[in-house]
């Protein structure tokens, strides 16, 4: 399950250096009109930082939770 997470992770980092990439004007062609290009390159960044957000924010919860013990987070003790 680790090694899921950290391609997540590693997945959406490469999104996010493709996101700027494509926004820089690297790796899209020259005669694509330029607002798409910079509209596009945000979208992937954008996406690959939410992506990157999320599973970091699911791995430190699990964590958390892990820390704690079964059935210490339940109300009243039960």
């Amino acid at each position: 399950m680790a090694v899921a997470r950290m391609i997540i992770l590693v997945l959406a980092a490469g999104a996010m250096v493709i996101g700027a990439l494509v926004t820089v004007g690297i790796l899209v062609p020259r005669n694509l009109p330029e607002e798409f290009r910079v509209v596009m390159g945000v979208v992937v960044l954008l996406y690959g930082l939410y992506r990157f957000v999320v599973e970091y924010v699911r791995m430190a919860n699990e964590r958390r939770s892990d820390r704690r013990g079964p059935g210490r987070d339940r109300p009243g003790g039960l």
